[in-house]
């Protein structure tokens, strides 16, 4: 009995020792004039006497001796690595960045490193600018940590790794020449690592689902326990929870902006979309440039129009996407717009004085520049032509006396005069009635 229960412990230990390990990841090195294993050793590996492992791996019999031009095989673990910073490219509203465990003073071009983390608040936006050029831009209501930036000396490849919490992501990703380079963003449930491309990654922490959504290249996409693997294509997202991700599927189209050349003139930014049968929400972003690095608004609305609060005036550029039922942001479309605040505020008065009826007429604008005013009084009706039209006004009242019985509607014009443009808006066409006297 003893021996068979020792034969059989034996069998296990063989079998362990016998079953072949996974192989190591390597880099390659080509051999320039001057190198030996030691001179190798001390500029790029993480100990100086590593070179005895490369030594025997590459079957090298004299260290100080190394053909020129071959190539040596190096576990990437020996490599020497030093840390590189992201640094604040962009950003607005109430963002908190904590740097070695303190919140830094956040400023543009406040580098970032290793272990920092950011938090976004409501309407606050982030972009960061990598060492290689890529840019990560992080948008509100979202928590994301920077956990690995490092550069390999040897090779020159970077190593980028960002960790969400809670919230979004947006990456455009650097094409990089060295295999080795890697970029990761990680949920709680999945990864998502690319080369050179352009994505986005979710994580809602409530519902414990992550979203990766492709806009350019392709993205690998992994449950964090490497349950299931896929591969996703320029045009399609996916989700995963805590068991695998879902098959990807093909993103919504971007939805069309109603009136995109209409200049905003009033308090409130307002936009409207063609309303979308697939789609399950809007996402409405403003940013100042055209490429959506300097983002100053967002607005997540279930009905394709939406409100947001004023701007100063000036050029900027809206995005619109569209949501469909598993919470996939679809693609894009960027719209140039123009903010011109001209709100024109109306007011009617009126009296009687020696038996005549007077109506005061009195209005005022908003916005930057030297006004002139137009005043349209007339019957109602859009073919109706005005019975009194008065331009280039400078005043800002106008008064009638004794109106016939009837019903009337009036506006008024504010044209303003700023930078060499006119900007000309109408304000709300007011209706009153005079009723016939007896």
């Amino acid at each position: 009995m003893k021996r068979s229960v020792w034969a059989a412990i034996l069998a296990i230990a063989t079998a362990a020792t016998a079953a072949p390990r996974p192989p190591q990841p390597m880099a390659s090195y080509v051999v320039r004039p001057g190198d030996t294993l030691y001179t190798l050793a001390a500029q790029y590996f993480v100990g100086q006497n590593d070179f005895a492992t490369v030594q025997r791996i590459n079957h090298i019999a004299n260290p100080y001796r190394i053909p020129v031009g071959r190539t040596l095989n190096i576990p990437k673990h020996l490599l020497r690595r030093e840390l590189t910073a992201a640094r604040v490219k962009t950003f607005s509203g109430p963002v908190v960045v904590t740097v070695a465990g303190s919140k830094a003073a956040i400023k543009v071009g406040l580098p970032i490193g290793e272990t920092s983390t950011i938090e976004t608040g409501a309407n606050a936006f982030l972009t960061l600018a990598l060492a290689d050029g890529s840019i990560v831009s992080i948008p509100s209501q979202s928590r994301v940590q920077v956990q690995r930036l490092r550069r390999i000396v040897m090779t020159g490849a970077v190593e980028r790794d960002f960790a969400i919490e809670r919230g979004r992501a947006r990456a455009i990703v650097t094409p990089m020449p060295d295999p080795d380079s890697s970029f990761h963003i990680t949920t709680p449930v999945a990864v998502s690592a690319v080369r050179g491309t352009e994505y986005r990654v979710g994580y809602d922490p409530a519902e414990q689902e992550a979203t990766t959504e492709v806009i350019e290249g392709k993205v690998a996409f992994a449950s964090s326990d490497k349950h299931r693997n896929l591969l996703i294509p320029a045009g399609f997202g996916t989700s995963s929870d805590s068991a695998a991700p879902n098959t990807p599927i093909a993103l919504l189209g971007a939805p069309v902006l109603v009136q995109p050349g209409r200049t905003q003139h009033e308090p409130e930014l307002a936009f409207a979309l063609e309303p979308m049968a697939a789609a399950k929400g809007y996402h409405v972003t403003i940013a100042r440039d055209a490429g959506f690095l300097d983002v100053i608004r967002e607005e997540e609305t279930a009905t394709p129009s939406t409100q947001m609060a004023s701007l100063p005036d000036g050029t900027y550029f809206v995005r619109v996407s569209a949501t469909d039922a598993n919470g996939l942001e679809g693609l894009a479309e960027t719209y140039a717009f123009e903010r011109r605040l001209n709100n024109v505020r109306t007011a009617m008065d009126q009296k009687q004085d020696r038996g005549h009826r007077y109506y005061q007429f009195r209005w005022d604008a908003q916005g930057q520049g030297i006004p002139r005013f137009r005043f349209q009084l007339g019957t109602c009706g859009e073919a109706a032509a005005p019975l009194v039209d008065e331009v280039s006004l400078d005043t800002r009242s106008i008064t009638i006396r004794d109106l016939p019985a009837g019903t009337y509607c009036w506006r008024v014009m504010s044209l303003l005069f700023a930078d060499g443009k006119a900007n000309g808006a109408w304000s709300r066409s007011e209706r009153f009635h005079i009723a016939t006297t007896r």
